[in-house]
């Protein structure tokens, strides 16, 4: 009966050594990148870039294969998470690293009409330009062909 003790008592301890490793798995840390100007993160072990275009309300993931750190995005900021979807806690990012808050608001535009200054435009039709000739200059003669234009020529 003593062993049965000891044997629950390893048992117990074993269970509760593997729920701790667990859990530390769980909570284990995420290196991310933060571009502030842009409001994007990148997470370098996977590739995937998370950005959002309407005030943080949402975000997408975009994957990138290619090994060439963007430029575009300005300058980056290393942030560790446990949670693997880091841009939860994107106020608190923006607000310590500055970031810039993107609301752009995109509609299907297939059928939009044009605004007024497109719509007010009208055609000016241009002035047809005709090249006129340049009256042919004669040249002064000389020798022989003066000698018989002074006799024979308009008096």
């Amino acid at each position: 009966m003593l062993a049965g003790v000891y044997t629950g008592r390893i048992l117990s301890i074993l269970l509760f050594f593997n729920v701790a490793c667990i859990s530390n798995r769980a909570k284990e840390q995420h290196q991310y990148y933060y571009y502030p100007q842009k409001n994007v993160y990148y997470d370098p072990v996977k590739k995937n870039f998370w950005y959002s275009l309407n005030g943080a309300r949402s975000w997408n993931k975009f994957s990138d294969s290619n090994a060439v750190e963007p430029v575009a995005l300005g300058a980056k900021v290393l942030i560790s998470s446990t949670d693997s979807e880091v841009y939860k806690n994107n106020e608190s990012h923006r607000k310590l690293y500055s970031g810039a808050l993107l609301a752009i608001n995109v509609t299907d535009t297939t059928g939009a009409s044009p605004g007024p200054e497109v719509a007010g435009r009208t055609v000016v039709q241009k002035k047809k330009i005709t090249a006129r000739k340049k009256p042919v200059e004669q040249k002064p003669k000389k020798g022989l062909g003066k000698f018989i234009n002074k006799i024979f020529g308009k008096h």
